[in-house]
């Protein structure tokens, strides 16, 4: 991270913020080599990072992160879960500017071009959360003024299963000390989902027993808009004052069908044939924070104070029927949470003597949330049920966090640091006996970074971490979720307030080249061995009711390769000036020791992955292409459970055309090749095999947008 690395070679992001004063001011000699203009953190940095600019976000016209983040290196997307390693599920972790993301924000309704930067980092630091077993990726936002800006995007984006419509714009101004920044956007959608699934048991004598088809379409909508803005003022004396927020307010409306029929046998009772759900909703999420730098003790002092307000409505309408359209179930969910969360972040950073750059700090929140249910519902020949139920957690988080850059050599720097970190997680409810969870990690971290003599080019990296899985607050609390179809592919959830977290010790190494501007080869082997592994575990409980819950056990291993190249085609030949390639891949491989293999993956890793496109650009013309693969296959969630990961191949496509100085005009085409989307999940028990699979197909998506500056 630029801010907690400071190489012998360059400038940190905050030694340029201070570049100018620093001339006025005599302080302790460093030797800098390099200026703030060649600085480039994916190189210079002791902490290895990889950084996507804003141009590389708003390339392809994406509607939101999830569709950018498909393409970077090292990184795959499954349905809206991120995954570094071929692991989400809370081993990647998700920043917005270098904190958790606020109560109720919306990574979905976060244009691309209202982010300045996402940075990839594979190994830990002290100076943000442990919380990354696979790694953390930081999405920065917009807030930066170097000169006047005033633009406006208008877009749509449009498929046979959608529609998608944006508007939104940027004002900055710099006048004097004082300096405003403003990123907005409004937004519409519409889309459609059809699929087909089958639901078949099998006796082990191998006689099909049941086997039924369900037939699904929903239909939805969704409207909403964000704001970011940003005031700063420098004093003098070379203190800053920023205040900044955030807004994010959408509403959505969604209706769906399904229809059952039996082929062969019937299913037991309740046997809903046929389902309607209805689900209105709405959420917000405010923000604000006044962040305080000052040169104190000749050295930085950076205090953050920030608020944060969330509301999510729910409304969730359910009707199942069984034979003959008989209505068997009518429950009607209403259900309000509102989240608050109060912040503080304070660091200090000093070079000190013989090229160290200390930097130690601490983080402290509180974040509460008051869930309101009122549940109504009806079994026929039943009265109606109608109660309301609360719950309410609080989450309290205290870190304490130092570390060290030491500039040894020239071509040789090391990162020490260290970083503890407590979490205590209180919740009561209705029915619920209040629990108290209180866990606390102590995570060292070392890296290096070598540079080999001259101008080469070429480095090698070494990171030792120790990081960790918290426990879910639904994973900590006993509160359990019922499901309207319980089966064992639609199961209750509950939780166990006695999880520990996963505990990781990791090692990385890793070679880079960089032998000429944009060219890059780089090859990075990882291993992390985990402890107290955290695992869903299904079993029937006493109403004989599916139920999945929570459990330590065991231990796991992840192991990874992951290599990464960037070429200009000038290189090999003047006639190709204008043509760059890039390609990257990612082996992974993992297991868990309390799963019996094959295929015991931990988090349903993806074991391969790959992306290779091209950008070209002459004039005013642009256009460039790309392919994301991800190969998948069964995995083994516990003896008895197993599914599917499907294969999937993205080819996006883009034209910009630069109209003139003020216009510029964007095409953008997605999943050209129209890849379906296919599952499969297995039950093998001594009864038999229950399998379950579905289809949905796939389409392409056409974008156009217009960009102006005004």
């Amino acid at each position: 991270m630029a801010q907690t690395t400071m190489p012998a070679t360059t400038l940190s992001s905050e030694q340029k913020d201070d570049k100018e004063k620093a001339k006025e001011k005599p302080i302790q000699s460093v030797e800098v080599k390099g200026s703030a203009s060649n600085y480039d953190p994916r190189r210079d940095d002791t902490a290895s990072k990889t950084v996507l600019n804003h141009e590389e976000l708003t390339k392809y016209g994406d509607s939101n992160v999830y569709e950018v983040l498909k393409r970077a290196p090292g990184v795959t997307v499954t349905g809206n879960v991120i995954r570094m390693r071929g692991l989400g599920a809370g081993y990647t972790q998700i920043l917005v500017n270098g904190d958790r993301p606020p109560p109720g924000f919306s990574l979905d309704n976060l244009d691309p071009d209202q982010i300045e930067r996402i940075e990839i980092m594979r190994a830990a630091t002290a100076e943000y959360s442990m919380q990354a077993i696979a790694g953390t990726i930081n999405i920065v936002l917009r807030k930066m003024v170097s000169k006047p800006q005033r633009d406006l995007r208008i877009g749509i984006m449009n498929s046979p299963q959608s529609k998608f419509e944006t508007v939104g714009g940027t004002w900055a101004e710099k006048r004097g000390n004082a300096s405003w920044f403003l990123n907005g956007s409004l937004f519409a959608n519409r889309n459609q989902i059809d699929s087909t699934s089958a639901d078949e048991f099998t006796l082990p004598s191998g006689d099909v027993r049941q086997l039924r088809e369900s037939r699904f379409r929903g239909t939805g909508s969704s409207h909403g808009l964000a704001l970011f803005p940003r005031l700063s003022w420098k004093f003098d004396n070379g203190d800053e004052l920023n205040l900044q927020a955030g807004a994010q307010a959408f509403r959505s409306r969604w209706n769906s069908n399904w229809q059952t029929r039996n082929l062969v046998g019937s299913f037991p009772a309740p046997e809903w044939m046929e389902g309607n759900d209805h689900t209105p909703g709405s959420q917000r999420m405010l923000r604000g924070e006044i962040n305080w730098i000052a040169k104190r003790a000749g050295g930085k002092l950076d205090v953050a104070l920030s608020m944060e307000r969330g509301r999510n409505e729910n409304d969730s309408d359910t009707l199942r029927y069984t034979e003959g359209r008989a209505l068997r179930l009518d429950r009607d969910w209403d259900t309000i949470n509102r989240t608050s969360r109060y912040s503080l972040r304070g660091k200090f950073t000093r070079s000190l003597f013989d090229g160290h750059a200390l930097v130690t700090g601490m983080d402290a929140s509180v974040q509460t949330s008051d869930e309101t249910r009122d549940r109504r519902e009806q079994l026929a020949d039943a009265p109606l049920v109608h109660f309301v139920e609360y719950f309410q957690p609080r989450i309290t988080r205290l870190a304490g966090f130092v570390q060290d850059e030491w500039n040894v050599t020239k071509q040789w720097s090391v990162y020490l640091g260290t970083r503890w970190e407590g979490v205590q997680t209180d919740s009561e409810g209705t029915g619920l006996v209040a629990t108290t969870s209180r866990n606390h990690v102590l995570s060292p971290v070392a890296q290096t970074l070598y540079k080999f003599p001259g101008a080469s080019g070429r480095q090698l990296r070494l990171a030792l971490t120790r990081t960790y899985k918290a426990p879910t607050t639904n994973e900590l609390t006993a509160r359990r979720f019922e499901s309207a179809t319980n089966t064992r592919f639609s199961p209750d959830s509950g939780g166990n307030p006695n999880l520990r977290p996963e505990l990781a010790t990791g090692i990385d190494l890793g070679y880079e080249h960089f032998w000429a501007p944009g060219a890059l080869f780089s090859v990075n082997a990882s291993r992390r061995a985990i402890t107290d592994y955290i695992r869903t575990r299904l079993d029937l409980d006493a109403s004989g009711r599916w139920v999945y819950q929570p459990v330590n056990d065991g231990t796991a291993q992840v192991r990874s390769l992951e290599t990464e190249l960037k070429l200009p085609l000038k290189l090999l030949t003047p006639a190709l000036d204008g043509l760059d390639v890039r390609a990257s891949a990612s082996r992974n491989w993992s297991r868990v020791a309390a799963v019996p293999g094959p295929n015991n993956r931990l988090d349903a890793q993806t074991p391969l992955s790959a992306t290779v496109g091209f950008d070209y650009r002459k004039g005013g013309l642009s256009f460039g292409s790309s392919l994301a693969y991800q190969k998948n296959g069964w995995v083994r969630i516990s003896e008895a459970q197993s599914q599917r990961q499907q294969a999937r191949r993205d080819l996006d496509a883009y034209l910009l055309w630069k109209l003139d100085a003020r216009y510029q005009l964007r095409l953008s085409l997605a999943n050209l090749l129209r890849v379906d989307n296919k599952s499969d999940r297995r039950y093998l028990d001594a009864e038999g095999l229950s399998r379950q699979t579905s289809f949905q197909p796939g389409v392409m998506r056409a974008g156009l947008s217009l960009e102006m500056k005004l």
